[in-house]
Formats: C-alpha cells, sequence, structure tokens
C-alpha cells in the first residue's frame, strides 16, 4: 500500500505549486488574458462601427427613399403640367381649325348662293322659251 506521509517534502511541493502558479499566471496567463481582453476591445470597436454604419446605412435608405417620392411627386406634377399646356394647345388648335372650316363653309354657302341665283335667273330667262315649246308640245300646234 501507499502511505502519505506529511513531512518538509509537502510544505516544499505546496511552495512549489504556487510558485509555479505565480510563474505561469505572470509569464502565460496574464498575456493571453491581455491578449484575449484586446480582442474582445477591438470586436466590440468592430460592432460598435457596424451598428453605426448600418444606423448610417438606414438613413441614407430613408434619404433615398425620401428623395424617389419627392422626384417621383415632382414628375407627376409636371407630367399633368405638360398635359395641360397640351390641353390647351389642342383647343388653341381645334378652336382655329373650326373657325377655318366655319369661314370656308360661309365663303362656299355664299358662293353656291351665288351660283343658284345666277341659275334661277338663267332658267328665268328661258322660261318663257321652254314654256312655250312645252304649250306647243302639249297642244300639237302651234301658238305662234
Amino acid at each position: 500500500m501507499v502511505s502519505i506521509a506529511i513531512d518538509s517534502s509537502l510544505i516544499f511541493q505546496i511552495v512549489n505549486f504556487l510558485l509555479m502558479i505565480l510563474v505561469l499566471n505572470y509569464f502565460l496567463y496574464r498575456p493571453i488574458r491581455g491578449i484575449l481582453k484586446k480582442r474582445q476591445e477591438k470586436i466590440e470597436g468592430f460592432e460598435g462601427d457596424i451598428s453605426g454604419m448600418s444606423e448610417q446605412a438606414q438613413g441614407r435608405q430613408s434619404e433615398i427613399e425620401t428623395r424617389l417620392t419627392e422626384a417621383r411627386r415632382e414628375g407627376f406634377q409636371e407630367k399633368e403640367s405638360l398635359k395641360g399646356v397640351g390641353l390647351g394647345e389642342e383647343k388653341r388648335i381645334v378652336d382655329a381649325a373650326n373657325q377655318e372650316a366655319d369661314a370656308t363653309i360661309g365663303r362656299i354657302r355664299t358662293q353656291i348662293a351665288g351660283e343658284v341665283a345666277t341659275a334661277r335667273e338663267a332658267l328665268r330667262a328661258d322660261l318663257a322659251v321652254f314654256s312655250r315649246e312645252l304649250a306647243q308640245k302639249i297642244l300639237g300646234r302651234s301658238l305662234s
């Protein structure tokens, strides 16, 4: 069997263990913890930058959407304005065409009325001759 004897070597082992813990802590654990702490601080800094840039991107996105909405509204207003100008121009052109057509129709009616009057006068002059010839044909004899 194994027997454990408590003597001076146990104290030497305890002191050696504590000294080893101090040396390892000083030369190994403390630098590793420092590196891990710096890494954690860097990660937190990057996370802060990421959240700041994310907020900035969202702000820019909302600004772009606002500008796009404003541009669409202005475009719609401009379209409606141009449509109104076009309708006004169309009305002006149609009115001018109607006036020109009315003037042309008036001239043609006047011309036709003049030609009808001339034709009536010509027929009235020939009416006596035609009626005499017609009566002669109906009666079958000469009226002279």
